[in-house]
């Protein structure tokens, strides 16, 4: 027995096992397509440089003393312990992967909920046996809610309603039993009913897949051409794949070769034309059937092809922010932000809260929600600044785990892979230029989906419209120009 594992004792196949783990780890850094030849070049000649070494040290040579005998086993236990380093290595490349697969998706999720009065004598599915639902027949996935809801309750009426008032008003007068609604719109619908939670309770719920992808085929080389990104910030109660209201609204529009971007903000309040509804309504309600409506509404907005979308969730900008290790970001004026948060004039080195605080802030300014998508631009800057640093290998794992669950994009993997190894291969500072679409704030009713209750609309200025469109387009054209 002692023969036949004394093989693994021997320096040959320990030293093999670290050359085998070398390898591998190599292969694994090369398919993850991030790190630039020259990189891969010096990781591969110190690895094989040190495995060289410790064949050396660990080879026996002839016994004179006590000395050289200790040598080989000194070179054994060194050559294990770079073979563990190197396994970690291969698990962490692995994870990294993962996480990547993780935040590209080209799927929304919409859950519906079957929603009773709380003082309701309904309790379970069955007694729903011949009482009313009231749904909207436009929601995303309905038809197959009311399939599965037709095989939990086989014998029940149904009332279609249009608009958030009407499928509320009806549940609370009570000229249906129960509604169905997308758990999206629920902020909506508590914005008409302030105890509407209070009121009502849910008695089933179900969830499906809704396909977002923007664009078949992508046939733009983004290392060359010019390329526009549609980011949504929300603050969902759930997954940041749930379909729901998009709060912060921001156009990237990128220029790789010249390393530039254009950062084009649309206020989440304004009044647009929905892409799905075909009629008017806040920009912000976009969401509530899903990301690729938003992306199409946006670009007939200002006559521009989006390419890939990026949907975070409020909770993400804390967690990234805290994994690069704070961000240093300028603030025009001292300020007691929403939360008490202390901001002084000048430049501040932010952490994850006081970025959030400094991008949810619009009272300590005249200028409101303006000035508010001014300081967005300004966080989203400085993430960018750190993230095309070398702060991004030194933080990788950190900024991986923390943008999980809360970081979704349909930009595949190769893709971001290839920005990043453009950007190690040449270590580029990147130049911003922001706008934003302005307009005037009025109280009005008229919303597609909430027709009958005064809301505040923003509604766009044509001319600062026209000219957002045109700095976009010299963007993408890669002419030069100063927003004014």
């Amino acid at each position: 027995m002692k023969k036949k594992l004394g093989f693994m004792t021997d320096h040959r196949f320990i030293i093999g096992v670290q050359i085998v783990l070398s390898i591998i780890l190599m292969i694994s850094i090369i398919f993850l397509k991030v790190l630039p030849m020259r990189y891969l070049i010096v990781i591969g000649s110190f690895l094989a440089v040190l495995a060289l070494l410790v064949y050396l040290v660990a080879k026996p040579g002839p016994i004179v003393s006590r000395k050289v005998q200790k040598r080989p086993l000194a070179g054994k236990i060194i050559s294990i312990i770079i073979s563990i380093f190197l396994i970690i290595g291969c698990i962490f490349i692995q994870s990294g992967k993962a996480a990547y697969n993780k935040v590209t998706s080209e799927y929304d999720y919409v859950t519906y909920s079957l929603v009773v009065r709380k003082n309701s004598k309904y309790k379970k599915m069955n007694d729903l046996l011949k009482k009313t639902v009231g749904y909207n027949p436009n929601g995303t996935k309905i038809d197959e809610a009311l399939n599965r809801l037709s095989k939990k309750v086989t014998n029940y009426g149904v009332s279609e309603l249009y608009g958030v008032e009407a499928i509320v008003d009806a549940l609370y007068d009570k000229k249906v039993d129960a509604i169905l609604i997308n758990e999206g719109s629920r902020d909506l619908v508590t914005d008409y009913k302030k105890n509407f939670d209070k009121d009502t309770r849910v008695i089933w719920t179900t969830k499906f897949k809704a396909y977002n992808k923007i664009k078949e085929e992508k046939t733009l080389d983004i290392l060359k051409n010019p390329f526009c990104v549609y980011i949504s910030g929300i603050d969902s109660r759930g997954s940041v794949q749930e379909v729901s209201r998009s709060d912060v609204n921001i156009l990237m529009t990128i220029n790789v070769p010249e390393h530039k971007v254009l950062l084009t903000s649309i206020p989440r309040d304004a009044y647009v034309t929905l892409a799905d509804a075909s009629q008017k309504d806040k920009l912000t309600h976009s969401g509530l059937t899903g990301t690729q409506n938003t992306v199409k509404t946006v670009e007939n907005f200002l006559d521009v092809d989006i390419s890939y979308y990026a949907r975070v969730n409020f909770e993400s900008l804390v967690e990234v922010v805290d994994a690069l290790g704070g961000v240093d970001v300028y603030s025009d004026k001292d300020l007691s932000a929403w939360n008490g948060q202390p901001i002084k004039e000048g430049w501040n080195h932010m952490n994850g809260q006081m970025a959030l605080a400094f991008s949810r802030e619009r009272h300590a300014y005249t200028t409101g929600d303006r000035h508010r998508a001014q300081n967005q631009q300004a966080v989203l800057q400085a993430i960018i600044r750190k993230m095309a640093s070398p702060a991004i290998l030194t933080h990788y794992t950190d900024i991986l785990k923390s943008i999980e669950g809360t970081f979704v994009t349909d930009m595949p993997m190769d893709e971001m892979a290839r920005i990043a190894n453009d950007q190690l291969n040449t270590n580029a500072s990147w130049s911003f230029q922001s706008s934003m679409v302005a307009g005037n704030g009025i109280m009005m009713k008229g919303g597609y989906y909430m027709p009958d209750t005064k809301l505040y609309y923003l509604i766009p200025d044509e001319n600062s419209v026209e000219q957002n469109k045109q700095y976009i387009k010299k963007m993408l054209k890669g002419e030069e120009f100063t927003v004014e």
